[in-house]
C-alpha cells in the first residue's frame, strides 16, 4: 500500500512543479545613447587652426602669389585690392615707358640735328630733354612703388595672421573710476584728502 502512495504523491508534485508560471520578471538593458555630431563639427575637432593661421606661412604664401595669404587668412575681400593695385602700377609704368620711349627716340634725332616726330617739331630740345628725363623717372618710381606694394602685400598677410592668433579673454576689462587719496607720510604738511582718477585693468 505504501508504493502505490507514495508514487501518487511523486506524481502530483510533478504536475505541480511544471504547473508553475514562468518568472516575467525582466532585467532591462541599460540604454546607451550616442551623440551624432555633424559632418562639419567632426571636422572642427580634427582641423590644424594653427597651420590656417600661421603667420609664417602666410608671408610666404603672399610672396609667392599676391592675395593668397589674405585669402588663407580668410580676408577675401582683400584679393581684388592686391590685384587691382598691381594693375593700377602696371598701367603706370606702361604710360610711362611708353612716352619715355618716345622722347629718348625724339632726343637722339635732335642730337642728330634732325626732328623725328611730327608733333614735337615745335618743341624744342631742352622741353624734349626734360620730358625724357620726368618719364624715365616716373617709370623708375612706379618699379618702385611695385616692389615696395608687394612688400606690403607681404606685410599685411603677416599682420593678419599675427592678429587671428591673438586672444582678447572676455576676462580683460578696463575701468576709470575716480577715487580720493588720503596721504598717509604728510609729516603734517598737507592731509586733506586729494582727488584723483583710479586706473584698473584686470586681465
Amino acid at each position: 500500500m505504501l508504493k502505490p502512495l507514495f508514487f501518487a504523491i511523486l506524481l502530483c508534485s510533478g504536475v505541480l512543479c511544471l504547473a508553475q508560471n514562468k518568472d516575467t520578471v525582466s532585467v532591462e538593458k541599460p540604454k546607451i545613447f550616442v551623440k551624432q555630431r555633424l559632418n562639419r563639427d567632426v571636422f572642427s575637432l580634427f582641423k590644424d587652426s594653427t597651420e590656417l593661421q600661421s603667420p609664417r606661412k602666410a608671408v610666404l604664401r603672399s610672396a609667392i602669389i599676391p592675395g593668397w595669404g589674405q585669402a588663407r587668412n580668410g580676408k577675401w575681400w582683400k584679393v581684388p585690392l592686391v590685384y587691382g593695385g598691381f594693375v593700377g602700377i602696371g598701367l603706370v609704368y606702361d604710360f610711362n615707358q611708353r612716352l619715355y620711349k618716345e622722347f629718348l627716340g625724339e632726343s637722339q634725332a635732335r642730337s642728330e640735328g634732325r626732328k623725328e616726330l611730327e608733333q614735337y617739331f615745335n618743341a624744342s630740345d631742352v622741353q624734349i630733354y626734360s620730358a625724357k628725363d620726368f618719364y624715365r623717372r616716373n617709370r623708375d618710381l612706379s618699379i618702385l612703388a611695385f616692389v615696395g606694394f608687394y612688400g606690403i602685400n607681404m606685410i599685411d598677410a603677416y599682420i593678419d595672421a599675427r592678429l587671428a592668433t591673438f586672444d582678447v579673454d572676455d576676462d580683460l576689462a578696463i575701468k576709470i573710476s575716480p577715487s580720493i587719496y588720503t596721504p598717509v607720510y604728510s609729516f603734517g604738511i598737507n592731509q586733506a584728502p586729494v582727488p584723483m582718477l583710479k586706473l584698473t585693468i584686470k586681465l
